[in-house]
């Protein structure tokens, strides 16, 4: 950790924020846990309650993990939209940065981010902190360099997005995130922890994933699968993340199409070819919301933006037109003598 440099980016904060500003912490599309709890953080940071800094996203959090999170925690999200943003004196964000919303926001004043690939220069206060693993970790600094009293409720919260945003601790983690999950473990609920960690699942996943599973097939190394309708994004998710766990499969691409959207859920296993979150803006940042980490990213795109650029959004167009854009974007890999793989592509 940095207390020199965070003990500066406070007073820059500070001095940014009048005790009479009416603050808006905005946070991305279906947000996570490391984004909640960061913007939890901030909130504490700035002393600041929900009435006076409230917590907006354009959409609601769908994974259930996530809804388990926010009802054990009692988190409160309200609906955003452009018009409501703009009454408010302040716009934070964290875990995101503001090209991620387009047009959707009037303007960004504050921003803590952990994402790389955005410009820098997209508001007066910034913070973006590229080697961390999370944007809990870079709040919980602040927290302990302000000598910050972390309630158990906001250290359980900060625990989980670090968790979350890492895969426990497995995944680009530094020694900046081992430091804010070690302090953070004695203040924090484990038992509560643990009932985030176990949410339910509909009957209707299972039904999905049957039609899912009797369709896989790997082709060097891609899994493509387009769900159709689907009750809640999530589910989109977890099947990416269940079908990169096959033997051969290096990337999962997933689709499902939900209240007039078409969500697509990229996974690979982050040491191979491609980076998943610039792919997912090279080809989808143009017709709608879209980027991620190496490993992990997604994309919403307005069905009718999908429409306009391919012509049609019947589903059985969409798998074999997502298959041909990842085939074409993902770069050869080589196989063990060094060579490419016959066909140009992954061998695994």
């Amino acid at each position: 950790m940095d207390p020199a440099y965070t003990k500066q980016k406070l007073r820059e904060l500070r001095s940014l924020v009048n005790d009479g500003d009416r603050i808006a912490i905005l946070l991305q599309d279906d947000p996570d846990p490391d984004a909640m709890s960061s913007a939890m953080a901030l909130r504490t940071l700035l002393g600041r309650n929900k009435l006076t800094t409230p917590i907006f996203s354009f959409t609601p959090v769908t994974r259930p993990e996530n809804r388990t999170m926010v009802h054990l925690l009692e988190i409160e999200i309200t609906p955003a939209s452009t018009e409501t943003l703009a009454e408010f004196d302040r716009i934070a964000m964290v875990d995101v940065e503001p090209p991620y919303f387009g047009p959707r926001i009037p303007r960004a004043d504050i921003v803590i981010d952990h994402h790389p690939g955005y410009p820098s220069g997209n508001a007066p206060f910034e913070d973006v902190r590229v080697k961390y693993g999370s944007t809990a970790t870079i709040m919980t600094e602040y927290l302990i360099t302000d000598e910050q009293h972390i309630s158990e409720r906001l250290a359980t919260a900060l625990m989980y997005g670090i968790r979350s945003d890492t895969v426990m601790l497995s995944r680009r983690v530094t020694d900046d995130d081992w430091q804010a999950f070690m302090h953070l473990y004695p203040l924090a609920n484990l038992s509560l922890l643990r009932q985030i960690d176990r949410p339910e699942f509909p009957l209707s996943f299972a039904r999905v994933l049957s039609r899912a599973m009797a369709r896989v097939s790997a082709r060097d190394g891609l899994i493509v699968l387009h769900l159709g309708r689907v009750e809640r994004d999530d589910l989109v998710v977890q099947l990416a993340e269940l079908c990169l766990q096959f033997e051969g499969v290096d990337w999962v691409i997933v689709s499902g199409k939900l209240d007039g959207n078409l969500t697509i859920a990229l996974r690979n296993h982050g040491g191979g070819r491609g980076n998943a979150g610039e792919i997912a803006k090279r080809l989808f940042g143009e017709i709608g919301s879209a980027g991620g980490h190496r490993d992990m990213a997604r994309a919403v795109i307005p069905l009718r933006a999908w429409r306009r650029r391919e012509g049609s959004t019947r589903d059985s167009t969409i798998e074999p037109r997502l298959r041909e854009l990842f085939t074409a974007e993902l770069p050869a890999q080589e196989t063990a003598d060094g060579r490419p793989s016959a066909n140009g592509k992954s061998a695994s």
